[in-house]
C-alpha cells in the first residue's frame, strides 16, 4: 500500500523483510539501510512539501495580505485625492470579503498540504488538564475590563471596546488551552532527552549493569523532565516490585501522564532489554543513534515549513496591526475622517473597521500558519490564536498612540 503513497517507506519495509532472510553478518547492515531509506525519504518528502507550499503561500500573502494592507495605508490620502472610500465599503471589503477569501484560500492550502507534524493527543481526562471551563471566561472577563479601563485613560473612546474584545478573547483562549500545550511541551522535552537516556542505559548494560540499576543511575545523569521520569520509574520498581516496562508504562507508571508513543516504545524496549540482559545493551545504544537521527529529520522538516509560514505568523501579530494603527492615526491627523464617512467627523468608525480587520487577520493567518505545520489541532491553534490576538491588540493600539504623538493627533 505504501508503494505509491510513500515509496521510501515501501523500500525500507522491503529491506527489513530482506534482513530477516539475510546471513547474520549482513542483517545489521540491511537494517541500517532500511532506516536510512526511511529517514532520507522523510527528509526529501518534507523538503518537497515546503517547496510545494511556497508558491501558493506567497501568492496568498501578496494578494490576500500585503496588497490589502498597502491599500489600508493609503486610506488617509484617499479623501484628500477626492476618492470616495466610505466606512460601509471599508467594512464590507476588509471585515467581510477579505477574511472570507483568506479562509477559503487557507482551507485549500490546508487540504492540499503534503505533510504535517500533528502533536500528541491530550484528552480531557488527562490529570494535568483541569476541567474548569469557568477559568478562561473569568480570566478573559477580568482582562477585558482592566484593559478597557487602562486604555480609556490614554486613548480615545473607540479603543475601549477594541482592547476589551481583543485582549479578553485572546487571554481566554490562552488560559483555556495552556494546560494542554504545557503537557505537550513536557512530552517534547522528554523526547528530546530520550536519545541520551537510551545511550546511557545501553552503555551501562554493556558494562554488565542491570537495566533496573541503569535506569536509576540515568536519573542522576539526566536533567529536567527526563531525570524526573526515570527517577519516578526507579522508585516505582522499588515500591511496587514491578518490572522496568511496568514501571514506565503500567497503570501507575512514570509515563502514565506523558502523551508520547515514542517514549512508550522506548520503555517497551527497556523492558525487553531487562529480560535479555547484557546482549541487549548494544541494541539500546543503536536505538539512541536512530532516535537522534529521527529528531534531526523532524527538526529539519519543521525548519523548512517554518520558512514558508513564519511570514504569515509575523504579519498576523505585528506587521498588520502596525500598519493598521499607523493608518488610523494618520487619518485622524490629516482630518480625512469626514471624507471617509460623510456625516461623522471622528476617526472612531475607521479605527473600529480597521481594528476588526486586524483581529480577523491575526486569527486567520495564525490558524493557517499553525495548521500547515502542526495540522488542525484545536488546542495548538486556539492557544496560538489567543497569543496572536493579544499581540495584535497591543501592537495596534501602541502604533496608533505612537503615530498620533508624532503627527500631533489625539
Amino acid at each position: 500500500m505504501w508503494r505509491d503513497t510513500f515509496p521510501a517507506l515501501h523500500r525500507a519495509v522491503t529491506l527489513v523483510d530482506a534482513a530477516a532472510d539475510s546471513p547474520k553478518g549482513e542483517r545489521t547492515r540491511a537494517l541500517d539501510r532500511a532506516m536510512d531509506a526511511a529517514l532520507d525519504g522523510t527528509r526529501e518528502r518534507a523538503a518537497d512539501a515546503a517547496d510545494s507550499l511556497r508558491g501558493p503561500a506567497t501568492a496568498l500573502y501578496a494578494f490576500g495580505v500585503l496588497l490589502p494592507l498597502a491599500l489600508v495605508g493609503v486610506l488617509p490620502a484617499a479623501g484628500a485625492a477626492g476618492l470616495e472610500a466610505t466606512i460601509p465599503a471599508i467594512v464590507v471589503i476588509y471585515d467581510l470579503l477579505l477574511p472570507l477569501g483568506l479562509c477559503c484560500a487557507g482551507g485549500w492550502l490546508l487540504a492540499n498540504r503534503p505533510v504535517a507534524f500533528p502533536p500528541a493527543r491530550v484528552g480531557p481526562d488527562h490529570p494535568d488538564v483541569p476541567n474548569r471551563r469557568w477559568r478562561p471566561v473569568v480570566a478573559g472577563g477580568l482582562v477585558a475590563v482592566c484593559s478597557a479601563l487602562a486604555v480609556s485613560v490614554v486613548l480615545p473612546t473607540w479603543s475601549v471596546p477594541f482592547a476589551g474584545v481583543g485582549l479578553g478573547v485572546g487571554v481566554a483562549l490562552v488560559v483555556a488551552y495552556r494546560p494542554v500545550v504545557a503537557v505537550r511541551e513536557r512530552a517534547d522535552e522528554l523526547e528530546s532527552a530520550l536519545p541520551d537516556a537510551m545511550y546511557f542505559v545501553g552503555r551501562r548494560v554493556v558494562d554488565a549493569v542491570s537495566v533496573e540499576r541503569a535506569v536509576a543511575d540515568a536519573a542522576d545523569e539526566l536533567d529536567g523532565v527526563a531525570s524526573e521520569t526515570f527517577a519516578a520509574a526507579a522508585r516505582r520498581q522499588r515500591q511496587l516490585r514491578v518490572g522496568v516496562e511496568a514501571a514506565f508504562n503500567g497503570e501507575h507508571g512514570a509515563l502514565r501522564s506523558v502523551p508520547s508513543e515514542r517514549t512508550a516504545g522506548a520503555a517497551e524496549l527497556l523492558g525487553i532489554a531487562a529480560r535479555e540482559g547484557r546482549p541487549a545493551g548494544r541494541a539500546l545504544v543503536e536505538t539512541a543513534d536512530h532516535l537522534t537521527d529521527l529528531r534531526r529529520v523532524e527538526a529539519s522538516a519543521r525548519r523548512d515549513l517554518a520558512r514558508v509560514t513564519s511570514t504569515l505568523g509575523n504579519t498576523a501579530a505585528f506587521f498588520g496591526p502596525l500598519v493598521g494603527g499607523t493608518t488610523v492615526a494618520l487619518a485622524d491627523s490629516v482630518g480625512t475622517a469626514p471624507t471617509l464617512d460623510g456625516s461623522v467627523p471622528e476617526t472612531a468608525p475607521l479605527a473600529i473597521a480597521v481594528g476588526v480587520y486586524v483581529l480577523l487577520l491575526a486569527a486567520v493567518l495564525t490558524a493557517l500558519s499553525t495548521g500547515l505545520v502542526r495540522g488542525l489541532d484545536r488546542a495548538t491553534i486556539g492557544y496560538r490564536v489567543g497569543a496572536a490576538l493579544c499581540a495584535a491588540t497591543v501592537t495596534y493600539l501602541a502604533a496608533f498612540r505612537a503615530a498620533a504623538t508624532v503627527t500631533g493627533g489625539l
